[in-house]
């Protein structure tokens, strides 16, 4: 009769000590104490090998491997997702108010070294497009901060042509992406995004999706049945990633799975 290890099944000589396919030391498990090998596993009749399937995400954060199935994360106040999100808002912050004096020390800089202008004058329009910058960085701070998020289902998607009054060309035009939704708590919301912008929730989001919305996040749309899903994206930075894939490869934070 042959010999098989106990762990995995592996056929194994009457002088082996370890197991050559998994390791398993078997001198204490497969031998008698006279040192005579002894039957430890016995593949049974009829025997047909069951192979293992990957491990699927389940909506609850217990597995966390291959295409996820259907439900929200668990992941919304993971402490690695919470930190990068923060430093990424710092970051921004500290950029956009970084520059809010560059015109005025570059205009003074100009006139003091150049001549070519007064230094009131300097000063003067140097502040003026300063105060502009402050306002503009103020009111993007205020901006990003989180609002309330909300659940809801794409109900209809639609586009329009507008007049572009940004553009001096009195015929341009702008096309505006809408994407409407209705809420949980039965409000019908229009999300609008324009080509001068970036196209999310019209591109990620179809008609019939049951969605969350995390205005915290860079990607702020979470889809409830990801397995429709063609990439996820990095909460923090809004990198496109595999729906297989766990965290973003690049700065290692966790994606909503």
């Amino acid at each position: 009769m042959a010999n098989y290890c106990f762990k995995c099944g592996q056929p194994v000589g009457p002088d082996d000590v370890f197991c050559v396919k998994c390791g398993a030391r078997l001198s204490d498990s497969a031998m008698t104490a006279a040192g005579n090998a002894q039957p430890v596993y016995q593949t049974p009749q009829n025997y047909s090998p069951v192979m293992s399937q990957a491990p699927v995400y389940a909506g609850n954060g217990a597995v966390r491997e291959g295409i996820p199935q259907p439900g929200f994360s668990d992941r919304v106040n993971h402490p690695e997702i919470l930190a990068a999100v923060n430093r990424t808002r710092r970051m921004s912050v500290i950029s956009a108010f970084f520059i809010v004096p560059i015109p005025l020390v570059g205009l003074f800089l100009y006139a003091s070294f150049t001549g070519k202008m007064e230094i009131g004058e300097a000063v003067r329009n140097g502040g003026m497009i300063s105060l502009v910058f402050l306002v503009f960085a103020v009111w993007s701070f205020l901006k990003s901060r989180p609002k309330h998020g909300y659940d809801a289902v794409v109900t209809s998607k639609y586009t329009r042509e507008r007049a572009d009054r940004s553009s001096d060309d009195d015929d341009a035009t702008r096309t505006d992406y809408i994407t409407v939704v209705q809420t949980t708590d039965g409000k019908t919301k229009k999300i609008v995004e324009t080509d001068h912008s970036r196209i999310w929730a019209y591109d990620h989001l179809k008609v019939g999706d049951r969605f969350r919305y995390h205005p915290q996040f860079a990607f702020p749309y979470e889809l409830y049945d990801k397995t429709k899903a063609d990439a996820l994206y990095c909460p923090a930075c809004g990198a496109s990633n595999p729906v297989t894939a766990d965290r973003y490869k690049r700065c290692r934070v966790p994606l909503l799975k």
